[in-house]
């Protein structure tokens, strides 16, 4: 019950969710007669909607999250005992799809191996489980290592750990695996905007662990011309994903995960 209440609840507090809610709060009051206060809800609501679907406002809000741990050059990272990469980049093969959908976030995967080819680091560690409303065959985790195959990894340097649902679960299961193989230190490797989160969270479980951000989404400059103060569905994902990374660390910071 507890993952379902923080993966469904906070969606009252995204942008697309709290503008449906306040739009049915207008018709709620226009009904009752209370136009005046109807009408100023309505206008809120059409307000967060347009913001948050600028480019330049979900260009800055996301840049005050990946700038926190910028992203170095391959060659610029550390040598480590294990490369830990996580979930998040896969989408299941079910039909209608015949193979696994590499989602934006499958950059993570990619630097994965080449940290491997470049001798970084000599084993990976996957860590991403399957959330309980997902039917599949396989973990996430074991499509990743299908994945970093096919581009170098030999799989016997490839260890999965297919029980986490979360970033907590992650770092706890992570911290398991690595005193089971004696690896004493890793690259955490995740998108930029995660990796603030993540971070945190396997730094205070104990783990030694250097960022490799990857999937990195902001550009500069953040505003390029007046087309940016125009709305679009894109940026308005970019803001959810935003929200929901600062939501999450407050979450994590209260509960002393992270």
């Amino acid at each position: 019950m507890d993952l379902f209440v923080s993966k469904l609840l906070p969606i009252l507090i995204y942008p697309l969710g709290l503008a449906i809610l306040l739009g049915l709060v207008a018709l709620l009051l226009v009904g009752r007669r209370a136009r005046a206060i109807g009408r100023l809800a309505l206008l809120l609501a059409l307000a967060i909607l347009w913001v948050a679907s600028t480019p330049a406002f979900s260009q800055w809000l996301l840049w005050q999250i990946e700038g926190q741990v910028p992203a170095v050059p391959l060659e610029d990272a550390p040598q480590a005992s294990v490369a830990v990469v996580l979930g998040g980049a896969i989408g299941q093969p079910i039909p209608p799809r015949v193979a696994p959908d590499l989602l934006d976030s499958v950059d993570r995967v990619l630097d994965t191996a080449r940290l491997y080819r470049a001798g970084k680091v000599s084993a990976v560690l996957v860590t991403a489980g399957n959330l309980p409303w997902q039917t599949s065959a396989k973990s996430e985790a074991e499509l990743i290592a299908d994945l970093l195959e096919e581009l170098g990894v030999p799989r016997s340097a490839i260890t999965v750990e297919t029980e986490s649902r979360n970033t907590f679960e992650n770092a706890a299961n992570a911290r398991a695996l690595f005193e089971e193989h004696g690896w004493t230190s890793g690259l955490l490797v995740t998108s930029a905007f995660h990796m603030p989160r993540a971070l945190a969270v396997f730094r205070r479980a104990g783990l030694q662990v250097a960022p490799v951000t990857s999937d990195v989404r902001v550009h500069f400059p953040l505003v390029e011309s007046p087309l940016d103060l125009l709305p679009d569905a894109f940026s308005l994902n970019q803001t959810t994903d935003a929200i929901k990374e600062i939501v999450g660390l407050l979450v994590y910071r209260l509960r002393g995960w992270a």
